[in-house]
């Protein structure tokens, strides 16, 4: 492996999150909820349901958006 390629991966790498717990993820998913598509990738990974995110303090009108994402 070449030094730029070795270089960009591991760029890539150390950008992500070590961990992610499921509190953190509801947190960064209420806080981001107008960038749609950093938050239906969160959900789709934790599998939050509209209960969840209505205790987290998201607006219900926001719930209602992402329809069959959330159980």
């Amino acid at each position: 492996m070449g030094k730029a390629k070795k270089r960009s991966f591991n760029n890539g790498i150390n950008d992500k999150f070590p961990y992610m717990t499921r509190e953190s993820a509801l947190c960064s998913v209420i806080n981001n909820i107008n960038n749609k598509s950093k938050v239906i990738d969160t959900i789709t990974l934790f599998g939050f349901s509209a209960e969840e995110m209505l205790e987290a303090g998201a607006a219900y009108e926001d719930v209602v958006a992402l329809g069959g994402l959330v159980k």
